[in-house]
């Protein structure tokens, strides 16, 4: 009988420790959700935690834990989340969900393609969910405006682009122009290449064709004077009326 009692004792301790862990998570997660409904985020993210690393890539943890990040304003940090939650979850409506939630993180990112992926994921799954067909319009309107941003602003840049090489090849024309204006501008300055061959043959010893005109005249200038002076006083002489002799 006192074997039969401890065998039983045995069995007891046995099923209580099998059944605490579970019980665990699921007072970790219940007291989470208590501070989610209290807007306490940031301790319904740490319960969502804690009630995971005793019960792995459940579907509901991982559903809350996203929900419990992105109402603290970390949209990238739940994208992960949302995307395991509908990867593990069973339910197309719970798969739904998670993809709507994932949605909207995007959107709050303004990765409006992304937004627009997910959303349409999500009616895939639930294909009459009314607020995500709202969401989902929205996205697709966001994407567009953006879309259309974006073209003009790569119009502008490459208007700006443009208008920066005329600019430069302005420039450059006014450049050659200018140069080439300095080329043709006449030279100003004597010529000293034509006298240097003067003062060479002065420096040689040598009497230039001018030099020796010049004394050439001062030479016989005089000489013909006085010969024009001799051819002068002979003159009257040669002319002179002598008297007739008598026959």
């Amino acid at each position: 009988m006192k074997n039969i009692e401890k065998y039983s004792f045995f069995i007891v301790i046995l099923l209580l420790a099998q059944t605490l862990p579970a019980q665990s998570a699921h007072s970790l997660q219940r007291e989470a959700d208590r501070q989610y409904s209290k807007s306490n985020y940031r301790n319904a993210e740490q319960g969502y935690r804690k009630a995971s690393e005793k019960k792995a890539n459940d579907p509901a943890l991982l559903y809350n834990t996203g929900n419990a990040i992105y109402q603290q304003g970390n949209y990238a940090a739940s994208e992960p989340f949302f995307e395991k939650a509908a990867q593990s979850a069973k339910e197309p409506a719970k798969r739904a969900d998670a993809l709507h939630n994932l949605g909207n993180a995007y959107l709050k990112q303004q990765k409006y393609r992304e937004a627009v992926e997910a959303y349409e994921n999500s009616l895939r799954q639930r294909p009459g969910d009314s607020e995500t067909k709202v969401n989902l319009q929205l996205a697709k309107k966001k994407l567009q405006q953006q879309q259309q941003e974006q073209q003009q602003q790569n119009q502008q840049n490459q208007q700006q682009n443009n208008d920066q090489q005329d600019q430069q090849q302005q420039q450059q024309n006014n450049d050659q122009q200018n140069q080439q204006q300095q080329n043709q501008q006449p030279n100003e300055q004597p010529q000293q290449p034509d006298q240097q061959p003067q003062q060479q043959q002065q420096q040689d010893g040598r009497m230039t064709p001018e030099q020796a005109k010049r004394l050439l005249e001062t030479a016989v200038a005089p000489e013909d004077r006085r010969n024009a002076k001799k051819y002068r006083e002979q003159e009257p002489g040669k002319h002179q009326v002598r008297p007739k002799k008598d026959w």
